[in-house]
């Protein structure tokens, strides 16, 4: 080992954990047939959703190949292989899948609106999909880069494999406009975030948020919650074109708010 990350990361084994990730399948509305796990790591899903759903076929993708030969114990089929290329008829699909899990993966991809786009010639047209995704506007993160610092780490929101940022309004407009419905949406606190929401969502708004140096005013618990929140959590389903209102059209378009950041 090095002293340096950016060394160091090639040369690691596999050494996510064996996650079942509860918080995310506890969304889940109706009974599965057929699933999918996209970057299924060595099978902590694919074995929580054997027992909930035993009769549930299960599918697996992991390019990883040590973490693919863990989770094979886990899955019916595990592919090694990129699921944007995958001809899933060659492979034995008879069916398209009822439910995908992309558990923290989007970020590590440079297009991921054209993986969820291509998601819908393998889906159910009722499919349930259930996102995890690192939340961008988390405020400890961006108090560190206010005082100037951006540290990759080896896991975490920073995690020096990510190519992507979201905070939940622009995972939404990418939801949207690659096809898909936010059905429902929550969070996980898992870091200082955590302590910060516990501290305050009793009190009267707006408050005055202090963190460090840092002096913030905060207009609701949702707003505070935001701001805390590590990982956004998203049910999400096909909506075929068929836009609900103006707000879901709205999400759809390419339409932006004002922002501030340099370029276009």
């Amino acid at each position: 080992m090095s002293e340096f990350l950016w060394k160091d990361r090639d040369r690691q084994a596999y050494a996510y954990p064996f996650n079942p990730r509860p918080e995310c399948l506890d969304m889940i509305r109706r009974t599965p047939s057929m699933a999918l796990d996209i970057g299924c790591g060595s099978g902590g899903v694919g074995q929580a959703l054997g027992q909930r759903y035993p009769r549930c076929e299960l599918w697996g993708c992991e390019s990883d190949a040590s973490a693919a030969r863990m989770a094979r114990a886990h899955f019916d089929r595990i592919l090694e292989e990129d699921v944007q290329t995958a001809d899933f008829g060659a492979l034995g699909l008879a069916r398209p899948f009822d439910l995908v899990c992309l558990f923290d993966v989007l970020e590590h991809l440079v297009n991921p609106w054209q993986l969820l786009d291509g998601l819908k010639r393998i889906v159910t047209k009722d499919a349930q999909v259930l996102v995890s995704l690192p939340n961008a506007s988390n405020l400890p993160m961006l108090y560190d880069a206010l005082r100037g610092h951006w540290r990759y780490t080896h896991w975490g929101l920073l995690d020096f494999t990510h190519l992507r940022f979201f905070t939940d309004f622009d995972a939404r407009k990418m939801f949207y406009q690659t096809g898909f419905r936010v059905l429902d949406h929550r969070w996980t606190f898992l870091g200082l975030g955590r302590e910060i929401f516990a501290r305050h969502e009793a009190e009267s708004f707006p408050l005055v948020l202090t963190v460090g140096s840092l002096l913030l005013k905060v207009q609701s618990v949702a707003e505070l919650a935001r701001l805390c929140t590590d990982q956004n959590l998203y049910l999400l389903s096909p909506h075929h074109g068929e836009l609900l209102d103006d707000a879901e059209r709205e999400m759809a378009s390419n339409g932006y708010p004002p922002t501030y950041a340099f370029g276009r």
